[in-house]
């Protein structure tokens, strides 16, 4: 009976969706809409139906998850055309968006002229839509709502893998709780579903954390070993394709799991490492991009300064942080790190009102939650030998302290592909707190968090708008620049 109502709820929701778009699109890009945004969600699903441990809950929350990013995507392209001049062909977009598009609109139909792209596998894919289905930013937006929602899949069958010989609750509530993180974070979902290259990498990440997760379970969960690998390589494909750099990412991964069992995985790694390093020689050369490259941005090349500098708040707090030495930038690392974990902070563009909707729009609480938890691991059970998950946590928190070197802290999207990795270690701290373990240790922490993370907010939103003075009828604390300065 719960399958039917599921299959009438999917109906009905389909059946909205082709009206809302109908009306809004036309009937015909309407029935473009409504069949893209369908295969979005059947992709996923069929993944889902095919997992150890799924359920109908997780079957309703993908179905919501759905739901949730199509209404944002329908606003979306209601405001990419809202213009005179644009349509849903040569939508309005801005920054990266643009780029990417121009960029494969260019080698199109050569509409328009030609168009920089350091990594083109994005905008090749949107190409390759538009040769199969017409020219229509509908193609790839589904796309990654398709890979976004994916990857919600294959975290939780992560977290199922993950934890099933660790807590007691069953695969069911471990895989549905798996899923459900994510869906906290509203950052991560709408920046999967943007026309970037994010959720391809996020869809890249979640699959090589589900592969490499075979290697640190008990040996029945090594039953798919070559269905892993072949995971992991189309991974470190597709990475390979949109973000060269982030191969690192997925080779510090197949570093870090093969020391629990080295001596049984080491030609498997040998040989995937020898892959990802060939990978890295075709990226480049493909996104035009070189090993130098690679060290002037962890070294803070000017590129990576002018988009440091134009915010005069970080330039106060840490100083120019790009023309520090390594060593500098080392020591600066307790600062960095926590400056890290509160992005983005809740800015509110100038000209915008300060206003209730505006402030809890551009606040992360399901980070704050998720990033909390995940911090109480890192320093409260990490070094337990009842507590601790093994080496699986080392992968985050690697790359979290990589990211917050690298970037000064001041990079909130860059942070986003480390979800699917941080999600099951939150799932394993949430179980075993309800088993009864650490409960008043982790009350203390969250009480902490709550009350930290309030003062600092607080203070970021005092520093730009003065919210907490006019509040108070007082005078304005510290005054916030707004100008940049010029470069």
């Amino acid at each position: 009976m719960s399958r039917m109502v599921l299959l009438l709820l999917e109906m009905i929701a389909v059946a909205t969706l082709a009206m809302v778009a109908s009306s809004h699109f036309g009937v015909a890009d309407g029935a473009r809409i409504t069949a893209a945004f369908a295969v979005a969600y059947v992709v996923p699903l069929l993944l889902l139906r095919r997992a150890r441990g799924t359920s109908d809950a997780a079957h309703l929350l993908l179905l919501l998850l759905a739901v949730f990013l199509s209404w944002v995507a329908l606003d979306s392209m209601q405001h990419w055309i809202e213009l005179d001049g644009y349509s849903l062909e040569r939508p309005n977009l801005h920054d990266d968006s643009r780029r990417y598009y121009k960029w494969a609109l260019h080698h199109y139909d050569g509409s328009v002229g030609p168009a920089s792209s350091v990594f083109p596998g994005f905008p090749l894919m949107m190409l390759g839509l538009w040769k199969l289905f017409g020219l229509s930013v509908i193609w790839p937006l589904a796309m990654n709502m398709m890979c976004t929602m994916t990857s919600v899949v294959l975290t939780g069958m992560t977290t199922r893998r993950l934890l099933s010989h660790r807590v007691k609750l069953p695969l069911q509530v471990l895989l549905l709780g798996g899923m459900l993180l994510p869906c906290l974070m509203p950052y991560y979902l709408m920046s999967g579903i943007s026309i970037l290259k994010e959720g391809i990498i996020f869809l890249s990440v979640s699959m090589a954390g589900f592969s490499l997760s075979s290697m640190v379970t008990v040996d029945e969960d090594r039953f798919s070993l070559w269905r892993d690998i072949v995971t992991f390589v189309v991974a470190c494909l597709l990475v390979t394709l949109v973000r060269t750099t982030f191969l690192y990412v997925l080779l510090l991964g197949l570093f870090i799991m093969t020391l629990p069992h080295w001596r049984r995985d080491w030609i498997l790694t040998l040989c995937l490492t020898v892959l990802i390093i060939v990978l890295l020689f075709v990226g480049n050369y493909f996104a035009s991009y070189s090993f130098d490259r690679h060290a002037e941005i962890v070294s803070g090349g000017w590129n990576m300064q002018r988009i440091y500098f134009k915010n005069t708040f970080y330039t106060s707090v840490i100083g120019y942080y790009f023309l520090y030495s390594p060593w500098h930038k080392f020591l600066m690392l307790p600062v960095t790190m926590p400056l890290q974990f509160i992005l983005p902070l809740p800015w509110v563009p100038p000209g915008s009102a300060s206003n209730l909707l505006t402030i809890f729009c551009r606040v992360t609480y399901g980070w704050y939650l998720i990033g909390g938890v995940f911090v109480f691991y890192a320093l409260f059970l990490s070094w337990r030998r009842d507590g601790s998950m093994g080496v699986w946590p080392w992968w985050p928190m690697i790359y979290y302290v990589a990211l917050a070197y690298v970037m000064g802290g001041v990079m909130a999207r860059y942070l986003l592909p480390a979800v699917p990795l941080i999600v099951p270690v939150v799932v394993y701290v949430l179980c075993r707190v309800y088993e009864g373990r650490w409960r008043r240790m982790f009350t203390w922490w969250m009480v902490f968090l709550v009350v930290t993370m309030t003062l600092v907010l607080l203070a970021c939103l005092e520093m730009q708008t003065g919210a907490v003075s006019s509040f108070l009828h007082v005078d304005r604390i510290i005054p916030y620049p707004r100008t940049y300065p010029s470069l």
